[in-house]
């Protein structure tokens, strides 16, 4: 007896170590990711760069990123996943050091985008591995505690980027180079993970189909027909719009706009990233399996997901629009608290909604979603407006006379609050994302039939 007791012990002991592996390894992903967003200021003031060339380079990362998702979901339903993390950590690790030694915007360009491709495979693959560690009744909160860590560690990028990153300290080529090489450790570890049977902790039926091998064309043939998956990508989607341009201009958002320090505008943003999308994305995965405990198939999670989205519009344009330390700082908490409430739901979403053996395929074809519709667009494009206001304020002309009545109307300085009026677009984009899972609740898959 004791024998048939301790095997599934020791299972669920192993599954728990590997969700904390993957979870401190997703921390050091998101600190070398919104670190470079941190330095924004500091690379300015060092290079010359403009507003519009730094966007660039953020939005090089992500595309690099996206292109590459679609490869790691082909092989990560595949190969060995442990072994293919640990590569795209070391690649990460090491782009991220790399960035400090770059002499150029091409080579600044080139590291960021190299980063993209190691995160690009970590992304992609590690809800897949999690998923056949762990039962669909309890994935909300175990991809929720994963997802934790996107918060935590923008914060601490954010943090360890304002206090590394200025002169006085290290300077911003150092600070790249002290979070990138950690990694490296890492890696070794992710390598020796044992590789779980697919659909392992799903129904026999769907462990059937998670031994079907299908080709490329027909994994995203199955895709392409499910209309809650593709509801679930676009509700992303424009989250991703909205909250990627915050995050990655944020900084100097609240340096130029509304007159913090870089110490303290990263300070303030990374208590609200911290506090608020932690405790966003733990009680959103609580929540969602809570909600999906009384309604059908994967609805509780949609209705998250929804609440989520369509509600965090309100906070973030009050964040925008207010000359008051207290309310858009407030403001802002509460926008990253209600954004973040659905990551873990959105995630689980995605493996519970496919079979077994297409999921990092749908995890990888979702990260092209969310950044080509996403901050892929939008990291640049709030870039551009900005630059192209202040150009126009230098030049001593009038802005086009549809931002001098938004301007107005949200009693903004077309010529000194650039960013806050590029970044309107931001809550506009969340309503997009309320919909969109609001009408992926109403599918088929999310009642648990098949398209």
């Amino acid at each position: 007896m004791a024998a048939a007791t301790a095997s599934p012990y020791r299972a669920m002991t192993y599954a728990y170590f590997v969700l904390a592996t993957l979870t401190l390894l997703n921390l050091l992903n998101y600190i070398d990711r919104y670190i470079f967003s941190a330095l924004v200021p500091y690379i300015k003031t060092d290079t010359g760069y403009t507003d519009a060339q730094l966007g660039l380079v953020g939005s090089a990362f992500t595309w690099v990123y996206t292109l590459c998702s679609p490869l790691f979901g082909y092989f990560g339903d595949r190969v060995h996943r442990g072994r293919l993390i640990a590569v795209g950590i070391c690649l990460w690790s090491l782009a991220t050091a790399g960035a400090g030694f770059a002499r150029s915007l091409f080579q600044l360009l080139v590291a960021r985008a190299a980063v993209g491709v190691g995160e690009a495979n970590y992304a992609t693959i590690a809800p897949s591995l999690l998923s056949d560690y762990f039962p669909k009744s309890r994935r909300g909160v175990i991809m929720s505690v994963f997802q934790a860590t996107i918060p935590i560690g923008a914060a601490a990028g954010f943090v360890l980027g304002g206090y590394l990153g200025d002169p006085e300290a290290f300077g911003w080529r150092n600070a790249l180079l002290i979070v990138g090489l950690p990694g490296l450790l890492a890696a070794a570890a992710m390598a020796l993970i044992r590789e779980p049977q697919r659909g392992a902790m799903d129904e026999p039926a769907e462990v059937a189909v998670a031994l079907e091998s299908i080709g490329w064309l027909e994994g995203y043939r199955r895709l392409l027909v499910n209309r809650g998956y593709l509801l679930t990508c676009a509700g992303y989607a424009a989250v991703t719009f909205a909250l990627g341009a915050l995050v990655f201009w944020a900084p100097e958002w609240m340096k130029a706009d509304k007159g913090l320090s870089e110490k303290e505008a990263n300070l303030a943003l990374g208590v609200c990233a911290v506090v608020g999308g932690t405790l966003g994305s733990l009680i959103g995965g609580f929540l969602g399996d809570a909600l999906n405990r009384r309604m059908r198939g994967a609805q509780g999670y949609f209705l998250v997901c929804a609440a989520s989205g369509g509600i965090a519009c309100v906070p973030m344009f009050i964040a925008l629009v207010s000359a008051s330390p207290r309310v858009y700082l407030a403001c802002t908490f509460i926008t990253l608290f209600l954004v973040y409430l659905g990551n873990g739901p959105v995630n689980t979403l995605v493996v519970n909604l496919v079979a077994p053996n297409l999921r990092t395929t749908a995890t990888g074809f979702l990260v092209v979603s969310i950044h080509v519709f996403g901050d892929g667009i939008s990291l640049a494009l709030v870039g551009w407006i900005s630059t192209y206001l202040r150009k126009l304020a230098s030049a001593g002309q009038p802005p086009p006379a549809l931002v001098s009545f938004i301007a107005e109307l949200c009693r903004l300085s077309p010529t000194t609050q650039t960013l806050s009026i590029a970044l309107l677009l931001m809550p506009a984009a969340l309503v997009v994302a309320g919909l969109a899972y609001g009408l992926g609740g109403l599918t088929p898959e999310a009642g648990g039939r098949e398209s």
